[in-house]
């Protein structure tokens, strides 16, 4: 009996295999062997759009109304922009200087420093003695309110018509504020998101994968979305609001999700929520994978308790709501919920059924992966106004996959810890907080 096998006898082998597994199956055990793609691939949600965007765009297919936009900027809303945090001393600076340099008269800067005990407080207090901004500081005994209950109190101190909601570790471009008020001339839209994008985005390889990341999951899909009227959120780092639509829902609930909340609070209020693509702002996202890991526990959690829990009468009672809105929640709880558990269930039957198979069709499943993260990522860069410094992130397409696997098995964990309540109180809400909301 040969014991040693050579390459060309390995490639040969495999190549039989492959030729064998595609005569002897029906259609319903290729569904069954390519259901990988649709957990990792998820196609209708960002390969079709990377192949139906460019050629929308060619046609001349726009989102927006620019001249709209430039004649209801000529009055110069008012506006307001507000940053809470806490224990900002390393980026606070930076964050007023380039919100100091946006060219637009008619604003105010709102800083609001949540029981900071670093230096946060000293470092704004030179810019409000100037009468730059307008600085306001929890001294409570009690400690930090939480980052809901700090922009509550910007908002009520706040004059502006129109509200911009912005994290401490953020940077902007100089015309980010005509960008993202523009879209209100239409008297409709009750919140605007903003494009985020990475600014470390060299520190290691785990700012790069966010990087490639946040221009599919925002770049590529808000735009997707904004066609059909059906974007869901606006960014708690970096969103626009209408005074009007605020007041309509009182402000911010103590969430992990903040940002999900007010942002679906909008839409069932009935007003729209519209993507402003080259509104740029730039943050700070997590350098280790220890510290990403545990920021993606927290918004998974957040996502679960706010989507599907808090305003879960978005499923059970759809005929309340548009259409568009029921299918994105739907589809979001059908693949940031069911799948992952799915998921699970798949692998223990492939494993039990034939692990050369599993093998075998993860494999497949991974090189079909790669070409669409290349198309999708290809797609999205080639809209971007920084693609001379985005394009080196299509190397990043081969091993892309394994960053989504590794964060799979992440959300799949966050959605047991919620489904259960384990660990319910996450320390981003203050025990304050939690005495004041409702136990989803």
């Amino acid at each position: 009996m040969e014991l040693f096998y050579t390459i060309e006898d390995m490639v040969i082998s495999l190549k039989d295999y492959a030729l064998l597994q595609f005569e002897s199956r029906t259609i319903y055990n290729w569904v069954f062997f390519f259901f990988p793609l649709v957990v990792f691939v998820e196609i209708p949600r960002y390969f079709i759009p990377s192949l139906l965007l460019p050629f929308l765009h060619y046609l001349g297919v726009k989102t927006g109304n620019q001249k709209a936009e430039r004649e209801f900027m000529k009055r110069k809303p008012s506006v307001s922009i507000i940053v809470a945090g806490r224990n900002e001393e390393k980026v606070i600076g930076s964050t007023i200087e380039s919100l100091l340099n946006l060219p637009y008269e008619n604003k105010e800067i709102i800083v609001v420093d949540d029981n900071s005990n670093d230096k946060t407080y000293a470092i704004c207090r030179e810019y409000a003695r100037k009468g730059l901004i307008r600085l306001f500081r929890n001294n409570s005994k009690t400690g930090r309110a939480g980052r809901p209950v700090a922009s509550n109190f910007g908002f009520r101190v706040s004059t502006g018509e129109f509200i911009i909601s912005v994290d401490a570790d953020t940077s902007y471009d100089f015309d980010i504020i005509e960008k993202m008020i523009g879209p209100f001339h239409d008297r409709k839209v009750g919140a605007v998101a903003g494009n985020l994008k990475v600014r470390n985005i060299s520190k290691s390889i785990w700012t790069n994968f966010q990087a490639v990341e946040y221009l599919i999951s925002i770049g590529l899909w808000k735009r997707w979305t904004g066609l059909f009227n059906v974007t869901m959120q606006a960014s708690g780092a970096f969103g626009a609001f209408r005074r009007e639509a605020i007041l309509d829902f009182k402000g911010w609930d103590p969430e992990l999700a903040e940002d999900a909340d007010i942002s679906l609070k909008v839409r069932k209020c009935g007003w729209n929520i519209v993507f402003a693509p080259y509104a740029i702002a730039m943050t700070t996202v997590p350098e280790n994978l220890k510290t990403l890991v545990k920021q993606r526990v927290r918004w998974d959690k957040g996502t679960v308790r706010t989507y599907f829990h808090k305003h879960g009468d978005m499923l059970r009672a759809f005929w309340r709501y548009r259409f568009g809105e029921f299918y994105e929640i739907f589809m979001g709880y059908m693949m940031d919920y069911i799948f992952p558990f799915v998921y699970v269930i798949y692998l223990t039957i492939m494993c039990l059924y034939s692990i050369q198979l599993l093998v075998f069709a993860l494999f497949a499943a991974y090189m079909l992966y790669i070409v669409m993260t290349f198309v999708t990522l290809f797609s999205v860069i080639s809209f971007s106004e920084r693609r001379s410094e985005e394009w080196r992130l299509l190397w990043y397409a081969p091993v892309f996959p394994f960053y989504k696997e590794i964060f799979r098995w992440v959300r799949l964990y966050a959605n047991i810890m919620e489904t259960f309540r384990w660990k319910y109180k996450e320390s981003y809400i203050p025990e304050s907080g939690y005495k004041e909301t409702t136990r989803w």
